[in-house]
């Protein structure tokens, strides 16, 4: 869901009491690893990338800082059919270069379709390291490539696999990478 209607705000605030920050998530981090598939709730500055074979399917990579304790953490978020908006760029070679992976492939595909069931079987693929390692190489990709001003928003989002860092993230290092899919993206 993108939004700024008085409706939406509402729907947004009544969901993030349903869900911890990722400041909560991470409280205990790295000595209490949150299980997954989980879902977070802040604040990231975003950037979002096309071009995928599936047109259902769009990359948003950001980051937010935690001061407490002080992480970089990456977002490297999938949105579906209901995220797609017009107008993004093409996806980065070294983008694309990622994509070799077979099981990674499968994860976007799944993720594209945007239903639970898929979604499901999307966090079964997420639980080979080696797709998740893909996935994070590509977000890393995409997000190198952006030199425009990121977008602040605020997020919601289901997280389905995460990457210890240090990570390259832009003209920053991730500490940790969340891999998942946008419950909402809402402009502050």
């Amino acid at each position: 869901m993108t939004s700024t209607g008085d409706d939406h705000q509402a729907a947004i605030e009544a969901a993030k009491q349903q869900i911890p920050s990722v400041e909560q998530l991470l409280k205990q981090w790295p000595a209490a690893e949150p299980r997954m598939p989980t879902a977070a709730h802040g604040e990231a500055d975003l950037y979002e990338t096309g071009g995928f074979d599936d047109p259902r399917l769009v990359l948003y990579t950001g980051t937010s800082h935690l001061p407490e304790p002080e992480l970089t953490v990456g977002w490297c978020l999938f949105g579906a059919a209901r995220n797609v908006l017009p107008g993004h760029p093409s996806l980065p070679h070294a983008a694309q270069e990622a994509l070799a992976d077979p099981n990674a492939v499968r994860a976007l595909q799944l993720l594209a379709v945007d239903h639970r069931e898929t979604d499901e079987a999307a966090v079964e693929a997420l639980a080979n390291p080696q797709t998740v390692r893909t996935l994070v190489s590509l977000a890393s990709a995409a997000h190198q490539e952006h030199q425009k001003q990121p977008l602040r928003v605020e997020i919601g989002t289901e997280i389905y696999a995460y990457h210890r860092g240090p990570i390259p993230w832009g003209p920053t290092t991730a500490d940790v990478v969340y891999i998942g899919s946008p419950i909402w993206i809402a402009a502050e």
